[in-house]
């Protein structure tokens, strides 16, 4: 009976810390390089109000701790100069074959990269006047991975559902950089 007690424990601390780590965050690169981001996930938020989104997934406007954030794109608002993310982690190298592996999938990932996106919970966030918009040539229509300054209405029809870069400061987008993807 000792042993079934010890495995139930040893099974709900993993539960548990799965859990922890599916909210909790840690801004810290997931391949020891400091100069570039490579993993993140999910920031405390500030929700100031609650909308639903086209999709029928729960958004709220809320604020992203200052930084550098990977993000899915799922909606733009060009009138409002609003958009809607969904905070993703994003990592490379060793970090992306255990974080794969960890998650069940293909370890080394395809690429060298991989995406966990474990919180369904979208963001909507003001951009600031003089936000930077990029998409890579890829996406613009140009061909290549070298980043296009656009605009908007551009990253609109062009970058939902797409992997960017979202820097955040005071509760606004600074700036929006699509990432080349192979």
């Amino acid at each position: 009976m000792p042993h079934r007690r010890r495995l139930a424990a040893v099974t709900v601390a993993a539960v548990l810390a799965a859990g922890l780590a599916a909210c909790g965050s840690d801004n810290s690169p997931s391949d020891g390089a400091a100069a570039q981001p490579t993993a993140s996930t999910a920031a405390p938020a500030q929700p100031t109000a609650t909308t639903a989104a086209a999709s029928g997934q729960p958004t709220e406007t809320a604020q992203l701790d200052n930084g550098r954030h990977p993000v899915l794109l799922e909606q733009v608002d060009v009138a409002g100069r609003t958009v809607t993310v969904d905070l993703v982690q994003w990592f490379t190298g060793e970090a992306a074959a255990k974080a794969a592996a960890e998650d069940g999938q293909e370890s080394p990932p395809p690429n060298d990269y991989y995406l966990r996106n474990v919180n369904p919970r979208l963001r909507t966030l003001p951009l600031a006047t003089d936000a930077r918009l990029t998409l890579t040539g890829q996406t613009a229509g140009q061909g290549g991975s070298d980043p296009v300054q656009v605009d908007l209405a551009t990253i609109g029809a062009s970058g939902r559902d797409h992997l960017f870069w979202a820097t955040v400061q005071g509760g606004r987008i600074l700036r929006l950089e699509e990432q080349y993807l192979p």
